[in-house]
């Protein structure tokens, strides 16, 4: 069961990933959305990479928290 679970969360927090970008289409344009997926990403691959913890995980939980910082903060 743990494998289980280890193998769909990424692909359970991506797809939260597209269901918020989806729900803020119009809001895209003038966020940081992309930006924070990035380093997101990035820093989510650090991270599981210094703790030593399944990769996948790490890159989504990254991107799902780089996409919520970069979309509260508004372009100028």
């Amino acid at each position: 069961m743990k494998d289980f679970i280890f193998a769909a969360l990424p692909f359970i927090i991506i797809g939260i990933c597209l269901a918020i970008i989806c729900a803020n289409g119009k809001k895209y344009k003038e966020t940081y959305l992309s930006e924070g997926l990035a380093i997101g990403m990035c820093f989510g691959v650090a991270v599981a990479s210094a703790l030593h913890i399944n990769l996948g995980l790490g890159i989504s939980i990254g991107m799902l928290i780089g996409e919520a910082i970069g979309i509260s903060v508004e372009k100028k």
